[in-house]
């Protein structure tokens, strides 16, 4: 398998929808010359270099969420952990005030 090969098999594992890479990879595959490959070469090349960055901006935009809502989980917990102890705190005190009740009753 050539390079060649190697390259158009990479490009038809995505779905294109970009008529001029499409045309371009036609014409590699219809005469194979130089200035079918130069141009599937320019395309391919502006193709997944747009997907590529359109790609790590995605992708840094879904950190960002998942940073917002590993930090809002981290508050959660800790706020919770808060109410936990206040909650047993209370309630250490009405038992005890029930025990003195109780002991306080003629």
């Amino acid at each position: 398998m050539s390079e060649l090969d190697g390259l158009l098999a990479l490009i038809d594992g995505f779905h294109i929808t970009d008529r001029g890479l499409v045309r371009a990879r036609d014409g590699v595959r219809r005469d194979g010359g130089a200035a079918s490959v130069e141009a599937l070469l320019r395309a391919a090349a502006k193709y997944f270099g747009d997907m590529a960055a359109e790609s790590e901006q995605h992708l840094a935009e879904i950190d960002r969420k998942l940073d917002d809502l590993y930090q809002r989980q981290y508050n959660l917990h800790a706020e919770r952990s808060v109410a936990e102890r206040r909650r047993d705190g209370a309630r250490r005190v009405l038992h005890a005030l029930d025990e003195t009740a109780h002991r306080e009753e003629p």
